[in-house]
């Protein structure tokens, strides 16, 4: 076979897959994601840029915490050949579990924030109950995402996301112009419900929640095998990622200074779309693949090369159009922000290589293979960008990416070696 006869038939079958329908999702996703920011970027003001992404990093670990991996439990155990209606009783289960763990981390967090011990900002201190409001919502959501993607139902989950994410970019923008970043916030939070809304409405008729005592006992266990490993995994995964900011957080005192770091964190969202999409769509199909080694090592690196080239290529082009696409949409309100991104976009971008690896070491059922790999960035990561920070302030911290990202894209290579064998 020919190298162009070979790309059509790739095409084909990642088309079978339905790659190009959750790709469409994703980019209209993460584009909206990107888009509100900016349109944010250019309402508020730098230092209240730097609020949100201080928020957002809180929200980003305890949502973690909350979900406690019933969403990867779903994804994993709903993905193997199951009944329907047992793939729908470990569904109904893991949303119960979510909805218990995620309520009472939040009534925790409402506890701590009261004591101010996330922050001494005023403001960050107001916001954090409407912004940490999603470790419910959204834990819940995406234990709903999981499991259309365990049973593949692709275009279903494009669907569903795209129509509301057109409705939340337009209430960001609205609610952000007329009441700052209090409504930002508001809408930030109707967002996440309405997407749940619809989500229960599509399964209502399927979803049944009559558990005893002893099934739901049952069903804990089954899930906590993999959720564990999975919450573990996923909190050291944030923490290394978001290292820096806990720290910028504590170690420097200029709001103005951090919106704008926090401008070129935003601006890295660009390098993550395709790379994200790559391993949502294969994490099912390398869990049913885990016992066929030749054909499981056959299709990882045909992705994983394909996954290499994409980063490449997002990582020239983002530092190409970077000054113009600044300059243009926000004069020079911005410009401090582009240095940050250069550095940035290189580490962020070193750490997409690792997207398909960590999908391959999850089919291989490895998951603690995966906490592994965070436990080691994030101790890397807390040295390195602590050293960075108290010497070289927020260039360190963004120069301190790059090493970061080496160590964990090695150590997840090595991790993978280790699962293959």
């Amino acid at each position: 076979m020919n190298k162009k006869s070979y790309f059509k038939l790739l095409l084909k079958e990642i088309k079978r897959k339905g790659f190009f329908h959750l790709l469409s999702a994703n980019v209209l996703i993460q584009t909206v994601a990107f888009a509100s920011q900016l349109f944010v970027a250019g309402i508020l003001s730098p230092d209240d840029i730097g609020r949100i992404k201080i928020i957002q990093t809180f929200l980003s670990v305890f949502s973690v915490i909350a979900g406690m991996g019933f969403g990867t439990s779903t994804l994993k155990l709903c993905s193997e050949n199951r009944s329907k209606e047992e793939g729908m009783k470990l569904f109904g289960s893991s949303v119960f579990f979510t909805l218990i763990s995620t309520t009472t981390i939040y009534i925790i967090v409402l506890i701590l924030n009261y004591f101010a011990v996330f922050s001494a900002d005023a403001l960050i201190g107001w916001l954090i109950p409407i912004g940490l409001f999603p470790i419910i919502s959204n834990s819940l959501f995406m234990v709903f995402i999981s499991y259309f993607q365990a049973v593949k139902q692709i275009k279903l989950l494009s669907k569903i996301t795209i129509t509301n994410k057109i409705i939340a970019i337009v209430a960001i923008v609205l609610m952000a112009y007329w009441f700052g970043i209090k409504g930002y916030y508001i809408a930030f939070n109707l967002s996440f419900i309405v997407m749940l809304f619809v989500s229960i409405r599509i399964l209502r008729k399927d979803m049944s929640f009559n558990f005893s005592i002893i099934t739901l006992k049952s069903f804990f266990s089954i899930h906590w095998k993999y959720a564990r490993p999975s919450m573990y995994a996923n909190l050291l995964s944030e923490l290394s990622v978001y290292i820096d900011i806990f720290l910028i957080s504590y170690l420097i005192k200029d709001m103005n200074e951090i919106g704008f770091y926090s401008f070129a964190l935003t601006m890295t969202t660009m390098l993550k779309i395709f790379p994200a999409t790559v391993q949502q769509i294969t994490s099912p199909f390398f869990s049913g693949l885990a016992h066929n080694k030749p054909e499981f090592i056959k299709t990882f690196s045909r992705y994983n090369q394909q996954l290499y080239l994409i980063v490449l290529i997002t990582l020239v082009l983002a530092q190409l159009i970077i000054t113009p696409f600044t300059e243009f949409f926000f004069d020079a309100k911005y410009n401090e922000s582009i240095h940050y991104f250069r550095i940035l976009s290189i580490g962020w971008s070193i750490r997409q290589m690792i997207q398909l690896q960590s999908a391959a070491i999850f089919g291989l059922g490895k998951i603690h293979y995966n906490a592994y790999i965070s436990l080691i960035s994030l101790i890397f990561n807390l040295i390195v960008c602590s050293i960075s920070i108290y010497y070289f302030g927020l260039e360190g911290a963004a120069w301190a990416s790059i090493p970061g990202g080496i160590v964990v894209l090695a150590a997840s290579r090595y991790f993978l070696s280790k699962a293959l064998k």
